[in-house]
Parts: structure tokens; C-alpha cells; sequence
């Protein structure tokens, strides 16, 4: 994807994001980016020919960043357990600091994909890849069970995305006990189970 450097247009996406994060494409009003941006409709259209081309960069712009440090972590780790872990622990971070990203995938999800972008997809598609090649990995060390990529890809993604998404309506519950896990917690505890779920006895 084409490197974008115009300081209007990266105002628009930055909006943008937040805006789809929040409101989802459906519910999302050209109008109402406007307002947060300052541009008019045509300058947005300048930048960007329609509202399925600006979710399409918005959110393949979100899902490339945060699938390509998975992935660069990934690959620093030489032991297969260690590129699970960092598969997990990275996913967990970058998108705890980018919640628009489960936000939008979650929305995605709920409504069918209806409106998921091609190119968004295929970088959901590139982690799955780079999961599927730490499984692979696994099994031909004997280290791992057999098990279902995709079950695998669930477990983790699934579970990270939840946690971050329901974040505000977790602390709204008032408790005189701790029972909501930080981060890190939430983090140990899903490589825990992932790990249970896979290495051989």
C-alpha cells in the first residue's frame, strides 16, 4: 500500500479510524467526519473517491500495522514456543494501544463481514498464515498436538479481541473485589491455555 504523506488526508484517516471504530461503517456519517476534520466532502473525496475506498485504506491501513510487528516479533524468536508466545503477547499489545483495530474487527464480525475490505481480510489471512506455520512447526518437532489452525486462531484472536473491546464496560461494574485481569494478566493467562491446549505431555 502506497505510502500516504498529505497532511489533510492523514487527518481524514486518523478521523476516519476512530470514527468506523466507533460507529461502524453503516453508522458512519461522511457529515460527521467533516466535522472532526474541518475538510468539506469534496476534499475528502480529493483524497479519498468514496466511503467504501476510505474504510478500505482505513482499515487495511489498522490491520497491516499491527499484523506486520506479530509478525517481525515472530520472527526474532528461534523456539517454536517463543514465536507462540510472541504471536500472542504482541497481538495482545499493539492492539490494547490500537483499540479501533478489534473494535472495527469485532463490528466486522457481528454483522457478517459485510463490509470488510478485501485487502483488510488478507492481512487477517497473514496472521492465520503465520500461526499456521508456528503449529506446523510444532507437530514436526513433536512438541505440539495435531489441532485446527483456525480453532487455534479463535482462541487467541477471539479472546484478546474481546478482552480489549469490553474494557469500558468491565471497569463500569463496581466491585469491591478485583476480579478484572490487567494486560499482562490477561496476557499469561491465554498463552497458558493455548499452550495447555497444544504441547504434548
Amino acid at each position: 500500500m502506497a505510502e500516504i504523506k498529505n497532511k489533510t488526508a492523514i487527518k481524514i484517516l486518523k478521523a476516519a479510524t476512530q470514527l468506523f471504530a466507533e460507529q461502524g461503517y453503516d453508522g458512519a456519517k461522511m457529515d460527521d467526519l467533516c466535522a472532526r476534520t474541518g475538510a468539506n466532502k469534496a476534499s475528502i473525496y480529493y483524497h479519498f473517491k468514496d466511503k467504501a475506498n476510505l474504510y478500505e485504506v482505513v482499515l487495511t491501513r489498522l490491520f497491516k500495522s499491527i499484523v506486520d510487528q506479530v509478525i517481525t516479533q515472530v520472527d526474532a524468536q528461534q523456539e517454536v514456543v517463543a514465536k507462540l508466545d510472541a504471536l500472542i503477547e504482541t497481538f495482545a499489545k499493539t492492539t490494547y494501544q490500537n483499540k479501533q483495530m478489534p473494535a472495527t474487527l469485532m463490528r466486522e464480525i457481528a454483522s457478517g463481514g459485510t463490509h470488510m475490505p478485501v485487502p483488510a481480510r488478507a492481512q487477517m489471512q497473514r496472521l492465520l498464515q503465520c500461526l499456521k506455520q508456528i503449529l506446523k512447526a510444532g507437530e514436526q518437532a513433536n512438541l505440539f498436538h495435531t489441532a485446527n489452525p483456525l480453532t487455534i486462531h479463535f482462541m487467541i484472536i477471539g479472546s484478546i479481541c474481546f478482552f480489549n473491546t469490553s474494557e469500558p464496560m468491565r471497569l463500569s461494574i463496581d466491585s469491591d473485589i478485583k476480579v478484572d485481569p490487567g494486560l499482562d494478566e490477561a496476557i499469561q493467562e491465554i498463552s497458558t491455555l493455548v499452550r495447555n491446549a497444544l504441547l504434548k505431555a
